[in-house]
C-alpha cells in the first residue's frame, strides 16, 4: 500500500465527508492559514489540534498521523477544551479572535462534541453549593463547560463579569420582569442585581468533577 502524507489523508477525508476548510477551522479553532497549511502540506498540525481534527474527519488520531487501513479506526466520542482561569474568561473573545491559544496550559476532556469557542472554568468558593436539597450543586473545583454563544435565559447557570469589581463569578441567572439577578445556589448568599445581560460571558452547559 502506497504511503500517504498527512495532508493527503486530510484531503481524502474532506472529500469523502464533503467537508470544507471552514469546517476544520470551526472544529479545531485553528486559523484559516493554519488549516490551509495542513491541507496543502506546508505544516502539520501541532498536538493540541490533532484530537479535534481527527474527530471532524471521523478517524482515529493514529490513522491521521500514521495512515494505514481506515476501516479499522476507532472514533473517540470526547472533546478536548481549554481550561482557563476566571480572569482569562473575561478576555476569551479576544483570545479566540487572535487565535492565541498557545498560552493555554491546561486542557480537559469532556464527553460528546463541544460547541465551537467553548471553554472550561473551575468553580471557586461555596456559593454554588446547593443548600435547598433539589437541583444541581457545584462545589469548589467543579469544572464547567461554558458556551459563549448559547442563548441566555432565566434559570441557566452563567459566568458573568462584574465590571465594578472586575470579578468573574458563576451564578444562576434570574430574570423577573425588568429585574435581572445573579443568584447563588447556596441560600446563605444574597442575589446580585445587575443592569443588563452584557456582562454575561457564557452559559454553563455541562459539568464534571473529581470525586476523589
Amino acid at each position: 500500500m502506497k504511503k500517504t502524507t498527512l495532508a493527503e489523508r486530510i484531503h481524502q477525508r474532506m472529500q469523502e465527508l464533503n467537508l470544507k476548510s471552514k469546517d476544520l477551522v470551526q472544529a479545531t479553532r485553528a486559523s484559516k492559514g493554519s488549516v490551509s497549511q495542513w491541507i496543502n502540506g506546508g505544516n502539520e498540525p501541532s498536538a493540541r489540534y490533532v484530537t479535534p481534527l481527527a474527530r471532524i474527519l471521523k478517524v482515529s488520531e493514529k490513522w491521521l498521523l500514521e495512515g494505514g487501513k481506515i476501516e479499522n479506526v476507532i472514533i473517540s466520542n470526547t472533546s478536548k477544551i481549554p481550561l482557563i482561569s476566571l480572569q482569562q474568561a473575561v478576555k476569551w473573545r479576544d483570545i479566540i479572535m487572535d487565535n492565541d491559544l498557545d498560552n493555554i496550559k491546561l486542557w480537559v476532556e469532556t464527553s460528546g462534541q463541544a460547541p465551537r469557542f467553548s471553554f472550561a472554568i473551575q468553580v471557586e468558593g461555596d456559593s454554588m453549593v446547593n443548600t435547598s436539597g433539589s437541583g444541581p450543586s457545584l462545589p469548589a473545583g467543579s469544572v464547567l463547560l461554558i458556551d459563549p454563544e448559547y442563548k441566555v435565559a432565566s434559570g441557566l447557570i452563567v459566568a458573568a463579569h462584574l465590571p465594578e469589581t472586575n470579578l468573574v463569578i458563576v451564578k444562576k441567572l434570574i430574570i423577573d420582569g425588568p429585574n435581572l439577578y445573579l443568584a447563588s445556589l447556596n441560600q446563605n448568599y444574597k442575589p446580585i442585581q445587575i443592569d443588563n445581560l452584557d456582562i454575561i460571558i457564557g452559559v454553563a452547559i455541562r459539568t464534571q468533577m473529581d470525586l476523589i
